[in-house]
């Protein structure tokens, strides 16, 4: 892939961050200026074109920055998500469920505010079984993921991460979106692993739901996705789906199958891997 379009995705993946931090919206933008239109913003954001010269600094403009201001923001602000997801992963890795409440911000107003919050509550949630989600929040939430213009790889990430949160109807046919978006080879060429993981999360969300057909469904375009190279990803779907024919059958033969490559994966030294299966199995069985 050539450095020219990785650095287009890389800036407008920033000034799509940097838009939401400050409160903009697309429409706040494109009408800021003659120059600009809602769609090429959009395009620009989600990597798939750049914007020329005189378009990239009515952007700026439309943030009520100047492209001094934009540009050494850009050369020393790490991603205000990348800062908050490696938070949120600590505090997951030992359970510090006080120390996620703390990334809570009381009285959310901005976008990305209201979204950071949400998912430190879904990783609560997920771990502790205490659901702190208000109505509103996941209102909130719905709305967002159902009006988004083009799937990047923030709105799969927060997929992902939220699936306990939303009805089950609703992740079906965002997941199925998802993964029949026109962006979604895009998104897999700069952040393939992500997708596949969101892709895995939503099949086992829905064997552990019962609803096995959606499931299958969704494995059938995972297995599309998936290449040679993705070993941890086809583990993931072979003791799955052994777990999924466990819970249709009621066989407590399969569900020895299963923990016996749960056990092998230990022994193999993927204690990780193993220990996640594991504590996922054990919630609903």
């Amino acid at each position: 892939m050539s450095k020219k379009v990785v650095e287009t995705q890389e800036i407008g993946a920033y000034y799509k961050q940097v838009r939401e931090e400050r409160g903009y919206t697309l429409s706040d933008v494109a009408m800021s200026s003659s120059y600009l239109d809602k769609s090429q913003l959009s395009r620009f954001e989600s990597g798939e074109s750049m914007l020329s010269a005189d378009r990239f600094l009515a952007a700026i403009n439309g943030l009520n920055m100047t492209a001094s201001e934009f540009v050494a923001l850009m050369s020393i602000e790490p991603s205000q998500y990348c800062v908050f997801n490696k938070k949120i992963r600590a505090y997951v890795m030992v359970g510090d469920i006080e120390g996620l409440k703390a990334l809570i911000k009381p009285k959310a107003r901005l976008k990305m505010e209201k979204i950071f919050n949400i998912l430190a509550k879904s990783a609560i949630l997920d771990i502790s079984q205490e659901n702190l989600i208000t109505t509103a929040e996941k209102k909130f939430l719905e709305k967002y993921l159902l009006s988004i213009p083009q799937w990047t790889f923030f709105e799969v990430k927060i997929l992902g991460r939220c699936l306990e949160i939303l009805d089950d109807d609703e992740i079906y046919d965002l997941g199925q979106d998802m993964l029949a978006s026109q962006e979604l080879s895009q998104i897999i060429a700069f952040n393939g692993k992500i997708v596949k993981k969101t892709a895995i999360n939503l099949y086992v969300y829905l064997i552990f739901k019962g609803y096995y057909r959606r499931a299958e469904r969704i494995e059938k375009e995972i297995n599309n996705l998936l290449t040679e190279w993705d070993i941890e990803e086809k583990i993931s779907l072979h003791i799955f789906k052994k777990f999924s024919q466990y819970k249709k059958e009621k066989n407590s033969e399969l569900l020895k199958e299963v923990q016996s490559d749960i056990d092998m994966l230990k022994k193999l030294g993927a204690t990780g891997m193993a220990n996640r299966f594991a504590m996922e199995i054990e919630k609903y069985c």
